[in-house]
């Protein structure tokens, strides 16, 4: 078989038709413009619109103490876990991942097991982001997976506060409800429908609140099959990340198992290894495809404009105020207990 020519001053070229540098001899078209290929080639001859130039972007999540840990972002085609130990309300990092998503102009649709739409919407409002013009718009859709599993009697509630039965306006046109949740297919179906009708290729992101719940509904078989679609479908075709969470007390086989499925883990955790006598939070980033990324553990806390890293060193008591020492342990100035020299980031 004849073999590709040898790389050579023309990889600095890029081709005309799918933007990438050119590692052979060039092929050129009657106009004159320098492609990679002979498909490329013939795809300019027949007049077709190149695409966009690369087709795989970078992204930034948006959330601070991410992105700490991203410096240079993370590709567009990824699937990637949330990974937290029993404790750690991880879901709402998923909140602000949606969030900022929306924030920046694109659409967002999250799969919700744990929680009916209308609580859904509540833990956005809870932290001050308003995203009820974004129910309306259709920039934000909710796949309920959880109401169907309710009694009948209990799915369509006559009495509840107002405040939800006027949320529950928006919810009409904002919300699909999964009939049979544990028939993934109907889950995937549904996030299929919504995707076309955003028009979501190349932009937004989906969040699903919890693998665990997927799991327990379409058992671990169906659930390692639902993944690979999604993310066959979803991320590799359409360039949108999904990011799913899962509880590893409650999941660990699980994900023993399967990391193989996903191109990105981030995980959280408790540490006392900081500070004597505090358990901190903290958040780390075990493997993202493709990706720069650092391997600390940072320590993190939840503020009023969503997550954010400290230094437990010196900031210990601005962010949590005074803490009463144990019998026995020197406090620092930081308002800690002394332990060696504590750092915000500690390796992995």
């Amino acid at each position: 078989m004849p073999q590709p020519a040898a790389y050579s001053a023309t990889d600095r070229q890029r081709c005309a038709f799918c933007g990438y540098g050119i590692p052979t001899e060039p092929v050129r078209t009657p106009s004159g413009a320098v492609c990679c290929s002979e498909a490329c080639s013939a795809a300019i001859d027949a007049g077709e619109t190149p695409p966009d130039h690369p087709a795989v972007t970078w992204r930034t999540t948006g959330v601070a103490a991410l992105d700490t840990l991203l410096p240079r972002g993370f590709p567009s085609n990824s699937f990637v876990l949330l990974s937290a130990v029993d404790g750690i309300r991880h879901r709402e990092l998923g909140t602000e991942l949606v969030w900022r998503t929306l924030a920046r102009g694109e659409p967002a649709v999250v799969v919700a097991f744990v929680d009916p739409a209308v609580a859904v919407v509540q833990q956005f409002l809870t932290h001050g982001w308003n995203v009820l013009p974004f129910l309306e718009s259709g920039d934000l859709h909710i796949v309920d997976c959880f109401t169907s599993r309710l009694r009948e009697k209990h799915q369509t509630p006559q009495h509840q506060i107002e405040w939800n039965a006027f949320l529950d306006r928006f919810l009409e046109d904002a919300a699909t409800v999964v009939l049979e949740p544990s028939d993934l297919r109907a889950v995937e179906d549904a996030l299929h429908d919504r995707l076309e009708a955003a028009d979501m290729v190349g932009q937004g992101i989906v969040v699903i609140d919890s693998l665990n719940e997927v799991e327990r509904q379409g058992h671990e078989t169906g659930t390692e099959q639902f993944v690979k679609e999604v993310r066959g479908d979803v991320c590799s075709r359409k360039f949108v990340p999904i990011f799913a969470s899962v509880t590893t007390n409650g999941g660990e086989s699980f994900l023993k198992r399967s990391q193989y499925l996903f191109d990105g883990i981030v995980e959280m955790r408790h540490t006392e290894s900081l500070v004597d006598g505090v358990r901190l939070k903290q958040l780390g980033v075990r493997k993202m495809d493709g990706a720069l990324y650092h391997p600390d553990w940072v320590a993190y806390e939840q503020y009023a404009g969503g997550l954010r890293t400290f230094d437990p060193a010196a900031d210990l008591a601005a962010v949590y105020g005074p803490l009463s020492p144990p019998s026995g342990h020197r406090m620092e100035a930081g308002g800690g207990r002394a332990r060696g020299a504590p750092q915000s980031r500690q390796r992995r």
